[in-house]
């Protein structure tokens, strides 16, 4: 079975921040400049769509930047840009024929290091860059699976047959609320793990959750912890059985949703859907 994607990014300043620090891939991303325009002038949100086949492994993900004033916004464009290069470099023979998930989860991994210690090493360079951080969450799209991932409290979940599922587990002190509750009660929670940690606990890695196996009719949601500190799973599910089939009505429901939240607009919000389409095949006459 041969499947394709749309997929829908929308991202939003706030009603609280005055700059904007987070980011996405999904072949596309926000530029430096994109990021400033939100911070500096009266443009609020920016949405960003793409559709693609399985014609080669693909990376669909999103980056929360922390750490304040600029330091935020270069560290998640410096996570989502990894991506895009390592995205571009997926070329090798073994990974367009998707012979080897385990070799490409591994160069993934190899290009988190590295990515973490250009973090590091803009932290030694420059006293503006102290403290500056980033998460990571997403899926890596096989051509039968869907594999998940995270480093830090951005999230990643799967809406399929009317139920929610969270596919990664928070790198922080406290546990993600159940459905009665809104992450809002857990602010302030501790990071344990994320983009800009200091390598002498040990080398930086995502943590892979179970594969999923791809069907159509799925969607796919990462977003970043200023919607899932608004949103509760089942308002989150809500939102996506209202717009079936449709990632970017989707994505800008999210947003919309968090932001009118009674707690919402705290934080910079960021919701990218990939909705997964069966392929239809031609028929040979």
């Amino acid at each position: 079975m041969a499947f394709v994607y749309d997929c829908a990014a929308v991202t939003h300043i706030g009603r609280c921040r005055a700059n904007h620090e987070d980011n996405f891939f999904i072949g596309k991303l926000l530029a430096p400049q994109e990021q400033a325009a939100l911070s500096q002038s009266g443009r609020k949100c920016i949405q960003k769509s793409l559709s693609a086949d399985n014609a080669r492994n693909r990376i669909f993900a999103v980056s929360d930047g922390m750490g304040g004033h600029k330091n935020g916004e270069a560290a998640s464009f410096l996570v989502a840009d990894a991506l895009r290069r390592f995205a571009c470099a997926d070329t090798g023979k073994a990974f367009r024929k998707r012979r080897d998930k385990f070799a490409y989860i591994q160069k993934f991994q190899d290009m988190v290091r590295k990515t973490n210690r250009e973090m590091l090493s803009c932290e030694e360079g420059e006293d503006e860059a102290e403290g500056m951080g980033a998460t990571l969450s997403g899926v890596i799209l096989f051509a039968d699976e869907i594999v998940p991932f995270n480093i830090g409290d951005s999230s990643v979940f799967l809406y399929a047959d009317g139920q929610l599922r969270k596919l990664t587990r928070d790198d922080n002190e406290a546990a993600w609320p159940g459905s009665s509750k809104t992450g809002a009660l857990q602010a302030g929670r501790r990071l344990t793990k994320y983009f800009g940690l200091p390598e002498s606990g040990g080398v930086l890695a995502a943590a892979f959750s179970a594969p999923i196996p791809l069907r159509g009719k799925q969607m796919i949601l990462a977003a970043s912890d200023g919607l899932t500190d608004s949103l509760s799973p089942s308002d989150i599910a809500g939102v996506l059985a209202s717009c079936p089939g449709d990632a970017g009505r989707a994505a800008e429901a999210l947003a919309q949703h968090a932001l009118a939240a009674e707690n919402g607009g705290r934080d910079n919000t960021t919701a990218a859907v990939l909705q997964v389409r069966e392929k239809k095949q031609r028929r040979l006459l």
